[in-house]
């Protein structure tokens, strides 16, 4: 069942077409997630289908009903900002409450509310608190009871964990997956962080330029981008690239069929092998991550990047099979070429 449908919306500022034309569908329950990098439309839209933010053109459907002009306040959406605001002389209780107490609920209907949103979010101890004495992990989980209590029809997040340093990132993202779960809820997440979106969504919308360029699993995303700019942006560290005029020297045994104009390969995904190599980098920065380690070189020119359990040092020569490592095929106009394509060429 469709939740939200959004169809050929557009946003303008004065000549300035920040959105061309966006569609999008999500559905009851999923945890959709806006990604893109900064200036690309993610939070502009988000605000535009919250209400905060008038559309140019196009609409916004909830539940079949069109949203357009109506007010953010009637919209049955609930908004989670990256700024907390939470109001600094009201209790935990009477923060998560207030949007109830706004809308004329019993004050009895509004204690039991809170009380049941506060033991999702394990807030019954701080009830009490002033925002003040609170750590930023709290206080985010505030916002977001504060929303919840609202029962609203879809939850947006606006980049709600940026302002947390990133061991409480880490532990607010499993937390918020597993409120997502208890709640069965639809949720659409905007962040510029790209792990966040990873390990979040059950879709992820790649933005760039107020355009998508893909939607997808996370899973579908790293393994089968649909264009360079998806295969650079989704994965850390970032896909390395190298044109097809570049293979022929450094791995002349290498077929690349017709039609291939550049290889993407990602660095965890790069076949270390000193017995069979078809060639070598130089080591210019040796990155440890504890389970392995990130080697910085060039080659043919380009800035490469690998990822290996395998021990070496600066200076060392690094002998890498791009011939059994898992290559990602773009065309001229930087489109995936599909793998079956390039075999049926060779």
């Amino acid at each position: 069942m469709t939740k939200l449908a959004i169809n050929n919306l557009k946003k303008a500022y004065g000549d300035n077409l920040v959105i061309p034309s966006v569609d999008l569908g999500i559905n009851d329950g999923e945890f959709v997630v806006f990604v893109g990098p900064s200036g690309c439309g993610k939070s502009t839209l988000l605000r535009m289908i919250a209400g905060l933010e008038s559309i140019s053109g196009g609409e916004i459907k909830l539940n079949g009903k069109c949203l357009n002009g109506i007010h953010p306040s009637e919209r049955e959406v609930a908004m989670v900002f990256q700024s907390y605001a939470l109001y600094p002389h009201m209790t935990v209780e009477k923060n998560m409450g207030f949007p109830l107490k706004m809308a004329g609920v019993d004050k009895s209907d509004i204690s039991k509310k809170v009380k049941e949103t506060a033991s999702h979010l394990q807030l019954e101890a701080l009830l009490n608190r002033l925002p003040g004495k609170l750590s930023g992990g709290q206080r985010q989980r505030v916002a977001i009871g504060r929303a919840i209590v609202r029962d609203p029809e879809l939850f947006l997040f606006d980049e709600p964990l940026s302002n947390l340093d990133a061991k409480l990132r880490g532990e607010m993202r499993v937390y918020l997956k597993q409120l997502h779960q208890q709640l069965n809820a639809t949720m659409v997440y905007v962040t510029h962080d790209q792990v966040e979106a990873m390990t979040l969504a059950d879709k992820i919308v790649v933005l760039n330029k107020g355009n998508i360029e893909q939607v997808g699993a996370p899973e579908e995303l790293y393994n089968r981008p649909v264009n360079r700019f998806v295969a650079a942006f989704i994965g850390t560290p970032v896909m390395n690239f190298l044109p097809h005029t570049a293979l022929g020297m450094i791995a002349p045994n290498m077929p690349i069929p017709e039609g291939v104009k550049s290889i993407g390969l990602r660095p965890n995904q790069i076949v270390v092998d000193p017995t069979a190599y078809d060639c070598e980098m130089t080591i210019n920065v040796v990155e440890p991550l504890g389970h392995a380690r990130l080697y910085y070189g060039e080659l043919a020119g380009e800035t490469f990047v690998v990822e290996s359990e395998n021990a070496y040092a600066q200076g060392d020569k690094l002998p890498l099979s791009l011939s059994k490592s898992v290559c990602h095929y773009f065309d001229q106009k930087e489109q995936r070429i599909e793998r079956s394509e390039v075999a049926n060429a060779a």
